[in-house]
């Protein structure tokens, strides 16, 4: 494996958050909805290539994430998955969700309306949290 780096396109949409064991922790700027992935440190393009050493830890992180959006954004439940249609890097997606939502019912895929971006305090009040709770080391 190469140099790791994060896909182009997973730069300009999202913040770096910090890393962890399982790979790199991103927020979409998009602030709607807390949207966040965690990427891997792999060049395997789907979960399931993964090997189960690698896949595990990630998978654990994955499930932290999805409790931190609820506890953290008051989200009621989260809606995970590693789609890489458009980005071929692998990627998870954790999105915190609640009724009402700029999406709701539907799927946020395609769907999230242009908002605002994260504010540099709420970025920091995130990392910070993430932080604390070992999800990211600084």
């Amino acid at each position: 494996m190469s140099e790791f780096q994060l896909h182009p396109r997973l730069q300009a949409d999202c913040h770096v958050l910090g890393r962890s064991a399982a790979g790199w922790l991103l927020l979409q700027r998009n602030a709607t909805l807390p949207w966040y992935l965690m990427v891997p440190e792999s060049d395997e393009r789907e979960l399931q290539a993964l090997p189960a050493a690698q896949r595990q830890p990630l998978m654990e992180a994955v499930f932290a994430l999805a409790a931190f959006v609820k506890q953290h954004h008051g989200s009621e439940h989260t809606n995970m998955a590693a789609i890489g249609n458009l980005v071929p890097q692998l990627h998870v997606h954790v999105v915190g969700r609640y009724p009402g939502d700029a999406c709701w019912p539907g799927v946020v895929w395609g769907n999230l309306p242009a908002g605002e971006d994260w504010s540099a305090a709420q970025l920091d009040g995130i990392r910070q949290a993430l932080n604390e709770a070992g999800m990211i080391r600084n």
